[in-house]
């Protein structure tokens, strides 16, 4: 059992592409970024909710309708 452990603790990543790279940059700025007074409109709502870290073309869980829907406006 101690064999499976060590097996399972060695690092096997292999390098990332380009594009996953930047996708991982990109996740990552938008979580150090995040601002709670951020407001987003969803294509469903005619009000605007709080989301941090949503952008425009994000599509975000809408407790009313409980269905996913597109952001179409962030305001900060």
């Amino acid at each position: 059992m101690v064999r499976i452990v060590n097996d399972s603790l060695t690092p096997r990543h292999r390098d990332l592409a380009a594009d996953e790279r930047r996708r991982a940059e990109r996740r990552l700025s938008r979580r150090q970024a995040a601002n709670p007074l951020r407001r987003v409109l969803l294509a469903c709502e005619t009000t605007y909710v709080r989301d941090g870290v949503a952008v425009v073309g994000d599509h975000l869980w809408c407790e009313q309708h409980a269905d996913f829907a597109r952001v179409v406006d962030v305001v900060e």
